[in-house]
C-alpha cells in the first residue's frame, strides 16, 4: 500500500502519493516549506495519511 496526503491550506489542492511513510513525510515537509513557507511535525503528517493502492 502506498501512502497519500492532501494539503489543507486554503486554496491549495496538492495531493502527494508515495510508496512509504518515510518518503511521503519528506515530500510533504518539502511542499509545506517551499509553497507555504511553514512546517509540519512528522506526527501530524502521519495522522492524516491514508493508504492507497500502489501505482502500477
Amino acid at each position: 500500500m502506498a501512502r497519500q496526503w492532501t494539503c489543507v491550506e486554503a486554496g491549495c489542492d496538492e495531493t502527494i502519493t508515495a510508496p512509504d511513510t518515510d518518503t511521503i513525510i519528506e515530500l510533504v515537509q518539502a511542499h509545506i516549506a517551499d509553497v507555504h513557507d511553514s512546517f509540519e511535525l512528522e506526527d501530524m503528517i502521519e495522522t492524516v495519511l491514508i493508504d492507497v493502492p500502489d501505482a502500477e
